[in-house]
């Protein structure tokens, strides 16, 4: 799985050392996970069905699954735990997040469903991994050799060091301004539009909430539009109002990225807080966008795509 890879690589990195990452579990009595989500509405609950789908067809894990209700306590997600022999949580939700984490002492915690940040807590952020952007962007964007983007330090600084060195692979130049609010990053953001001229720019908007989606993208697609400039995202809507592509998060696939990150985690002799971006990602792609750019792609690059705008 490419998950353990990455993780493993990761690890690596962080000086802990490989050998407390088991590359098979077959011999080991198969972990058990509890799984915790908030009731929300319908939406919600078909993304957190998908979710758990994806952990339950992880290998040799066994799990359950509990709706987390304002009533709920800690004392009885305490009795589960216990009378279930778990190894370990995985909170899926914002609302389950802070509910979860009392538990972090006792057992590992997982989170997943959310945006989520390197902060003492362990989890799959839906943050798409930039090491999947840009190699998306190589693929359908070619001619790029400059990626401008405004973030938040504190939200997105740990992705934007990720992104530099999975730009540099590609021999492309990130150039990332940072903002501090709202205010600061309209106006990066419109220092960006002035510097992008053609197809060899491209601006790729994060799923940063410093960023106001309804200021920043009837400029963006204006100025995108107009000089020709590549315009990615994180969010498929974009794509349909006329970005060229977006990633965004394989629900089910993710659902397997935790339970496997759960594995790891149980499995670690001294085990260290650890979150990831997402790579299981799904892409959408503008058809009208990609024509006015000039772009034509194969085959095996069209039979990729998850969501085609316009629709027919």
């Amino acid at each position: 799985m490419r998950l353990l890879k990455w993780l493993a690589n990761l690890l690596v990195v962080a000086t802990i050392s490989v050998a407390t990452i088991p590359s098979s579990y077959a011999g080991a009595a198969s972990p058990r996970l509890l799984v915790l989500y908030p009731q929300i509405n319908s939406a919600y609950d078909a993304i957190f069905e998908e979710i758990i789908g994806g952990i339950r067809e992880h290998p040799n894990v066994n799990y359950s699954v509990i709706s987390v209700r304002t009533s709920t306590t800690h004392d009885e997600i305490r009795r589960q735990i216990a009378q279930n022999n778990i190894d370990a949580v995985i909170a899926l939700g914002k609302k389950v997040y802070d509910f979860a984490h009392e538990f972090s002492s006792e057992l590992p915690v997982i989170h997943g469903g959310l945006l989520l940040k390197p902060d003492g807590h362990s989890g799959v952020s839906l943050a798409g991994s930039p090491k999947e952007f840009f190699s998306q962007l190589a693929n359908y964007a070619p001619g790029v050799k400059r990626v401008f983007t405004v973030y938040n330090e504190a939200n997105s600084g740990w992705l934007i060091e990720l992104a530099n060195r999975a730009a540099a692979k590609h021999d492309v130049e990130l150039v990332a301004y940072p903002a501090k609010d709202i205010r600061q990053a309209v106006k990066q953001f419109k220092n960006i539009l002035d510097q992008s001229k053609d197809s060899s720019d491209a601006v790729w908007l994060l799923m940063d909430n410093v960023l106001p989606d309804k200021t920043i993208m009837p400029m963006a697609l204006d100025v995108a539009w107009r000089r020709r400039v590549v315009l990615f995202s994180s969010n498929p809507s974009h794509t349909r109002r006329g970005a060229l592509f977006s990633l965004f998060p394989d629900h089910y696939e993710m659902g397997n990225s935790l339970a496997a990150l759960a594995v790891i985690r149980i499995n670690q002799t001294d085990p260290q807080p650890l979150v990831v971006p997402l790579d299981n990602l799904k892409i959408s792609l503008n058809r009208r966008t990609a024509s006015h750019l000039g772009f034509r792609y194969s085959s095996s690059l069209i039979e990729k795509l998850d969501l085609v705008y316009p629709v027919r």
